[in-house]
């Protein structure tokens, strides 16, 4: 054995285990460096998938928007087109029908009533 010079054994410091101690760190480190990236990978993913599905929302949001502007729209050039028919027609002398279309100005207000009572058949008497 070897002894020193007082009887005693020299003291065994715990260098082994100081290097298996290193030995899990480093394992840990591998293991952390490895995880980092595939953590970042999949929040990455998660973050694209749930902007994906937000997007979709406004897209569908937009085209119904665009869908009730075009409404809206068609319902302004229909509405100037009659207001443009109708001072037209005033300005000619027309008359609106119901269906829409217009007939000439022949009879007054008093004749047309007239007409209305006497009925279709009475008109000639």
């Amino acid at each position: 054995m070897n002894m020193n010079r007082a009887g005693h054994r020299p003291t065994m410091h715990h260098a082994p285990r100081q290097v298996e101690g290193e030995g899990v760190l480093r394992m840990l480190l591998l293991v952390f460096a490895l995880a980092m990236p595939l953590a970042s990978m999949a929040y990455l993913k998660i973050q694209h998938t749930r902007l994906s599905y937000e997007m979709s929302e406004i897209r569908e949001k937009i085209r119904q928007e665009e869908e009730v502007r075009r409404t809206l729209l068609l319902e302004r050039s229909r509405y100037q087109r009659d207001e443009e028919v109708q001072a037209f027609a005033v300005q000619t002398g027309l008359l609106p029908r119901k269906q829409s279309h217009l007939i000439p100005q022949v009879f007054t207000q008093a004749d047309q009533k007239l007409a209305k009572l006497q009925g279709p058949g009475q008109v000639g008497l």
